[in-house]
């Protein structure tokens, strides 16, 4: 883990501004690290609702948090990782985007919800990073507004997922060429995996594709079972009862 980012001033800017400043980041000039702390702090400037920004990295089933813009992000951060629960690990896992509002009773990860009221986090956002590679992972969103985060923001925070994901992807090449295909090839097998039991839910129940996410959720949760395993089961029982 590193050390966070020095605090930067709260001068909004302009998401088309960020996008160009990403546009000189020479992807393998600077440690993975450096590059990420950069897209982290440029996220964090670009959209004022959001205090702070976290990088999720997940290896070998192990999550670390690699960047932060402050400390309640790893606060938050490494509480799920304690549990083995919570947004920014299924978002790793499954690729999805994960919104959380703290204040929502019915919400699919009451526990964390409870961990960031306590600590004055409102919502939150956790971005699958959309390249599985030997580093999987999610780019982490903390607020404290009242207001719910808009889809502007979702997509602009996608957007900045999506510059971290093609800089990890980079950073993978450098790795032995087995050790990437045993470790794309895992990541793979578990978003297909999700895929799989969402389709399941969706066909079965008529839910939308995030309301299917959010029951997997939900069971892992409650049953305090890792989101692969909840579907994988989905899956296995559906082919038992073919």
């Amino acid at each position: 883990m590193t050390a966070g980012p020095s605090q930067i001033e709260r001068d909004v800017i302009d998401p088309h501004v960020a996008f160009a400043e990403l546009s000189k980041i020479v992807l393998g000039a600077e440690p993975l690290n450096v590059t990420l702390e950069r897209i982290a702090v440029l996220a964090r400037a670009t959209m004022p609702e959001i205090d702070e920004v976290s990088m999720t990295l997940l290896e070998d089933g192990k999550a670390t948090t690699a960047v932060f813009t402050g400390p309640l992000a790893i606060q938050l951060d490494e509480r799920q990782y304690d549990t083995g629960f919570g947004p920014c690990l299924d978002a790793s896992v499954s690729g999805q985007t994960i919104v959380v509002d703290a204040s929502d009773p019915d919400g699919a990860y009451p526990e964390f919800a409870e961990a960031a009221r306590a600590c004055g986090v409102t919502h939150s956002v956790s971005v699958g990073l959309p390249v599985p590679e030997r580093l999987v992972g999610a780019m982490n969103l903390y607020a404290s507004t009242d207001q719910p985060l808009d889809g502007d923001t979702v997509m602009v925070a996608e957007t900045f997922a999506g510059y971290a994901a093609v800089a990890m992807a980079n950073a993978a090449l450098y790795t032995s060429t087995a050790e990437l295909v045993k470790q794309l090839h895992t990541a793979m097998q578990t978003r297909a995996v999700i895929e799989q039991a969402k389709g399941i839910l969706m066909a079965k129940h008529r839910y939308s594709d995030d309301r299917a996410f959010r029951d997997l959720s939900r069971a892992s949760q409650h049953s305090n079972r890792k989101l692969r395993d909840i579907a994988q089961g989905i899956v296995d029982s559906t082919i038992d009862g073919d």
